[in-house]
Formats: C-alpha cells, structure tokens, sequence
C-alpha cells in the first residue's frame, strides 16, 4: 500500500489466527474464553489474552486466562487488544497512537500518526502490532521504527513508502519505484530493493520463513536468502512459503513441492483449476502449505483434499 503501511499477518498467524467475538464461554478452534460475566469474550491474537465486552458494547477489557481483568479501554478512542504481542498493544488517543502494556502502563506515548490510508475509506487498520521487538510508526507522513520503550531504532524517512513486518529479523520495503527489498531490525538496509513483488496474500506478505523469502523478477517468482543470495531461481509462476522444510510451487498449471536446494520432493500433479480463490481462504494462500505434517492441494466437488509429506491423501485437519 503506497503512503502508508499495509496491515500484515505472518505465516503461523495466517494459518491460525481467527479475531472472533463469541458468547461468553464459547469454544472455538483452540480459543478457549475463561469463565466471566462478561456479555461476550473475544479472542485475540495471542492465546493468554481474551476481550470482555460490557452488555452495550461501550467499554472493553482485556482479560487473562483466569478472566482477571488487566487494563480498560476507558478513556481511549480506541486501543486494539486484538492485536496485541509480546504483552503489548496500540492506543488511541486524541487520533494519535501509542502502546500500553497489559499492566497498564503507556510504554510509548501517543504522539504518533494513525496508519490509515487516506485515499482508503476502507482502511480500518489505524496501527501496527509489536514485531519482533519493533514497532512501525508514522510521524508527520515519514515512517520509522522504534522499540517497545520508544527508542527510535530507525529515524523517520520517507525513503520507503512502505514497510512491512518483520519475519526472522528482516522486514520488506518498497522502493518510490515499487521495488522490494529488505532491512534488519536495526533499520539497516540488508537488500537493496531490485525484485517486482513479494509472495503474499491477501492478509499481507509472508516475509521471511526458514530462511527463505519468495520474491518475484519479471514474471516468475523464486526464494532468496537472508543475504540476498538466490537459492531457488526464479522459474515459477506463484508460490507459497517454506513450511516444515517444504515449499509449494505452480508450474505449468500444476502445483508440487520443492525442498531449499529446488530439488522437486512431490512430483508437480496437482492441478491449479482445484484452487479455490478469492473466497474465505485469501486468494487459495491456504493450499500448498504444510501445517502439522498436512497441506491442502485441492478442493473438489466441495471437498477438500489433503496429503502428507509421502504424497499420500489423509484427512484433513
């Protein structure tokens, strides 16, 4: 997204996060809502954490595993507990952001811009969650990274229009000429922006998975490494992030697996017309991806299809 960051979710969130509001004691995946008399729970992106709404929906209040109440959005605009990491989350104040702990304390002040695009009347995503110990905050149309104590680690620029979230210590960037490439946590460049795209979904980019990243050159995406070496070449029309050592890849109209050396590991025989896409699963992101030893690699005639790392079709999770 161009002039501001777009809201991303990592691989293991895309796999597994859900932010749904139930009834109170309501069990859903491996959300488990402890015991309260709040009108309804919600769940949040980390498992320890919960939200209880009051009966008008007026106040929130995050909750942990016992349903102990921690911190009130009382007197915010709006906080986003939903998105909260290493034990700390967005506040609104006054339209500007800044962060609280789950002992209440403002870790970083609410000095900052709100991340909306302007020119998206959509855009609901008004901040950026903690990764990897940074935090991506926009000041006066300038982006910068700063650290959980609102040290700034990367001053403000308007170098790259946009800025991603970090993944095994590397975050994206997006060159004024629409180019990709990658910092390190300290807000270095590590890879100077030179590829056309980035593999991604509609929930954001993967970024960096298992030491690998796929990125796009020309009109065939391949995988990098963290030091901007090729380890996979770019001869694949889509694909999908490293995952328990495996890699889903489209050639020809059919998907197979490949390992880090490019060395072909399920034969290419899936077809891609069984892809379900944009529908629920962000544009198929879910297919081609093993999760616990099992990945989805078609759906037909409304049944989904799995296998396990010896080809063979089990059932899916």
């Amino acid at each position: 997204m161009i002039l501001s960051p777009t809201r991303l979710l990592p691989l293991a969130t895309v796999l597994t996060f859900a932010t749904c509001i139930l009834p109170a004691q309501a069990y859903v995946d491996n959300c488990k809502p402890p015991k309260t008399n709040y009108a309804e729970i919600a769940c949040t992106a980390d498992s320890k954490y919960f939200v209880g709404y009051n009966s008008d929906y007026s106040v929130r209040t995050l909750l942990d595993e016992q349903g102990k109440a921690l911190v009130s959005s009382k007197g915010y605009d709006d906080v986003d507990y939903y998105g909260i990491s290493n034990g700390v989350f967005a506040v609104m104040k006054n339209n500007k952001v800044g962060y609280m702990n789950t002992r209440g304390k403002l870790v970083v002040p609410t000095i900052y811009d709100t991340m909306r695009d302007p020119n998206d009347k959509y855009d609901e995503s008004w901040s950026e969650p903690v990764s990897d110990g940074r935090i991506l905050v926009s000041k006066n149309g300038k982006l910068g990274l700063i650290d959980t104590s609102n040290k700034i680690v990367m001053p403000f620029t308007n170098k790259y229009p946009s800025i991603e979230s970090f993944s095994e210590g590397m975050a994206p960037v997006m060159s004024k000429s629409y180019k990709w490439g990658f910092i390190d946590k300290s807000g270095k460049e590590v890879i100077r922006p030179q590829y056309d795209g980035i593999n991604g979904n509609f929930g954001g980019v993967y970024g960096f998975s298992q030491g690998l990243v796929g990125m796009k050159k020309g009109k065939k995406w391949g995988y990098i490494t963290k030091i901007g070496k090729v380890a996979v070449p770019f001869v694949y029309d889509e694909i999908r992030p490293f995952s328990e050592g495996l890699a889903g890849v489209l050639k020809d109209g059919k998907w197979g697996f490949i390992n880090g050396a490019n060395k072909t590991v399920i034969p290419f025989k899936y077809s891609d017309s069984n892809v379900e896409r944009y529908s629920s699963n962000f544009m198929g992101a879910t297919y081609f991806i093993f999760n616990e030893g099992t990945a989805q690699v078609a759906t037909i005639n409304q049944k989904q299809i799995c296998i396990n790392k010896s080809d063979k079709k089990i059932a899916c999770q």
